[in-house]
């Protein structure tokens, strides 16, 4: 087996002074175990890349997306990690007729291009709040079409997904000669997540024009990608990262914010990349809030496209906290629909134990805010009392869902309407200064986690908790996906 050392310095061979970007013929002998990459045609291959010891959200991806296949024998994977040979053993135990390729050695390899290495060194400095950021598996992605050159199409994954739609719709998608498809989000705009009048002086092949040009589009979400491989060489997009990256290392202003890796994708594709339905990115899932004026383009959304009156919804949503803006605990109406549930949110479905999934109704969230004002989740609590509902767009209080169930199940029947936007749970007065955060909020009670429409109705009444779509396809307590 060859060594990690080993590795890299073949790689030093390849970079040829940090300019082209090419994987040999030998690279899947050399790094990856299982199925072949090469050998078996082109087609689409659906990628993924983690650093996570964890491996129960790849499994996750891989069997939503083989059972939801109509083809499930044509789907093949390739997952870039650190850990090739745990993965490889779980696959074999649970999934042994998945054809996946698990390849190893793309950290050291990615490090030894300068952008991504010179990016290391900011581990220290107080510029990148998000140390994990600067991993290079938060790259990956824009290197594949160079280490997966034999394929025709490339559907690239963030781990925290769940697949519920045939991925061979997207394998037989024209990409009308784009050289990447992804779900449009107008709930924000490029321009905020960079800083455009320094951006416009970048010299990364013409960009400073189209950074002014396409400062206000929307953006959109890399967690779910189509790549045409061949395009995107041919386009040089990779190294237009680099190039960002590089012009981000070196200034000592922040060029860009919101994350290390979304914003230089964001600016490179800007205004040319091909815009797939909503449904394949239906993003936002394990999110702790909810603005209103996002929550009314969701509602907005879910009406246009299946009819739905959402405003019953509303009684499921409640506003957080004494915030100058209104916060709503995140509620997802677009769910039932999804081909794609992504759980880019906070809290993870594999942290919440699947028990307490089947009755979300009457528990809540304990989530603990750190030092730096992270709010990790860790676990769930018996709610006390259930929040007073309010109709986002009239601002009338309803009669909540959780008021409903509380009636016939198991909550105190002492217990009260709780106005949460201006009392915490032990009745006193929130004040101007009571809470920082949304986080902090979550932090001072036992809340209601995330909620999504369920999966098989689309009325008032099915809503589930988003954790629940993910634990259908794996089993996290004993460690095993099912189909």
């Amino acid at each position: 087996m060859v060594r990690v050392a080993a590795r890299a310095a073949l790689w030093l061979l390849l970079v040829r002074g940090g300019s082209c970007i090419e994987f040999p013929e030998s690279w899947q002998r050399e790094h990856c175990v299982g199925a072949p990459l090469r050998g078996a045609g082109g087609g689409t291959v659906v990628a993924l890349a983690t650093d996570s010891t964890n491996q129960l959200p790849v499994m996750g991806v891989i069997n939503s997306t083989l059972a939801n296949a109509r083809r499930p024998d044509a789907v093949r994977f390739v997952v870039v990690t650190r850990h090739v040979h745990a993965l490889k053993e779980l696959l074999d135990a649970f999934l042994p007729a998945s054809r996946v390729s698990i390849c190893g050695g793309m950290a050291e390899a990615l490090l030894q291009r300068p952008a991504l290495r010179d990016l290391m060194r900011l581990g220290n400095s107080s510029r990148v709040k998000r140390k994990e950021l600067l991993s290079p598996f938060n790259f990956a992605a824009f290197y594949l079409p160079h280490a997966l050159d034999h394929a025709e199409k490339i559907l690239y994954l963030d781990t925290d997904v769940v697949v519920r739609g045939d991925v061979g719709e997207l394998a037989a998608i024209d990409m009308e000669g784009f050289a990447a498809a992804a779900v449009e989000d107008c709930s924000q705009q490029v321009a905020k997540y960079v800083n455009l009048e320094l951006l416009a002086d970048v010299d990364a092949w013409g960009l400073g024009a189209r950074v002014r040009e396409h400062g206000g589009a929307c953006v959109f979400n890399r967690g779910v990608v189509l790549f045409d491989p061949a395009r995107w060489r041919n386009l040089r997009l990779t190294e237009t990262i680099e190039e960002l990256v590089a012009a981000f290392t070196k200034s000592s202003a922040r060029l860009w914010r919101g994350g290390i890796s979304q914003p230089p994708f964001l600016l490179a594709l800007a205004g040319r990349y091909l815009k797939l339905d909503i449904s394949w990115n239906v993003r936002g899932l394990g999110r702790m809030d909810i603005g209103r004026g996002e929550w009314l383009l969701l509602a907005e959304d879910a009406r246009s496209r299946y009819g739905l009156e959402t405003s019953t919804f509303d009684r499921h949503v409640a506003p957080s906290g004494p915030f100058k803006r209104t916060f709503n605990p995140f509620f997802q109406p677009l769910a039932a629909r999804a081909k794609i549930l992504h759980f880019n949110g906070e809290l993870k479905p594999w942290s919440m134990d699947p028990k307490d999934v089947l009755h979300w109704q009457l528990l809540g969230m304990h989530v603990a805010v750190d030092l730096d004002g992270v709010a990790r989740f860790s676990g769930t609590c018996k709610l006390r009392t259930c929040a007073t509902a309010v109709n986002v767009t009239t601002g009338r209080r309803l009669r909540s869902a959780c008021e409903q169930w509380s009636s016939t199940a198991t909550l105190a029947k002492s217990s009260k309407r709780w106005d949460q936007q201006h009392f915490s749970l032990d009745g006193e007065r929130w004040s101007s200064k009571s809470l920082g955060s949304v986080g902090e909020y979550y932090a001072s009670g036992c809340i209601a986690p995330p909620l999504c429409t369920c999966l098989s109705d689309l009325s008032d009444d099915c809503v589930t908790s988003c954790a629940g779509h993910w634990h259908a396809y794996v089993n996290a307590d004993r460690r095993r996906a099912r189909r």
